[in-house]
């Protein structure tokens, strides 16, 4: 875990359209990974990545190596290493009785296979709670340069579903905390 290839930012625009499309248009593909594909914020990701755009919806049967093995194929298949980390918030996912340490030690189980066939050069996240925040934790935890742009006040939206306005040190806490509560991968050679 190297603090020099963590990048947290904060977006000149407050709102979150703007972040989305920023992550989405930088990246090679995006994994989206939530409860509820329909929400306002999945969409938005969806139309923002287009052909980009790989979306899992969770139920209690998908497991980690069906969405590795599909991700592995679309970043083959567009020769691509920069992932987009996207999905539900906190908000969403604690309504389906899903918590930060359980998705980001699943995010990390994708992310840690993928990279172990296909090294992956750059991890983009928007840093909302859930998923976003999971896909920092997991590029921080193995090494991989991890870009988190957040909103402007680097805000984020927790299980109340109030927006809070961060400094960006509080962002860094979460991701350096998150990644050693990990259980670590270990790869099946």
């Amino acid at each position: 875990m190297n603090p020099e290839l963590l990048f947290v930012n904060q977006h000149s625009s407050p709102k979150y359209p703007p972040r989305t499309y920023y992550n989405a248009k930088s990246s090679d593909v995006t994994l989206a990974l939530a409860v509820d594909l329909t929400t306002r914020g999945e969409k938005l990701t969806h139309k923002a990545a287009g052909e980009k755009y790989l979306g899992f919806q969770l139920t209690d049967e998908i497991k980690t190596t069906a969405i590795t093995r599909e991700l592995y194929r679309k970043l083959r298949s567009t020769n691509g290493r920069k992932l987009n980390v996207a999905g539900n918030g906190i908000y969403t996912l604690s309504k389906h009785n899903r918590n930060q340490v359980f998705v980001n030690q699943f995010t990390y189980e994708i992310i840690a296979q993928v990279h172990n066939i296909l090294p992956l050069e750059r991890i983009f996240t928007g840093g909302q709670t859930g998923f976003d925040i999971a896909g920092a934790v997991a590029g921080y935890a193995l090494g991989i340069p991890t870009e988190v742009t957040l909103p402007h006040g680097y805000i984020q939206r927790f299980e109340n579903g109030a927006d809070v306005v961060q400094t960006q040190e509080q962002i860094i806490k979460q991701i350096q905390g998150g990644a050693l509560a990990l259980t670590p991968y270990m790869p099946v050679n």
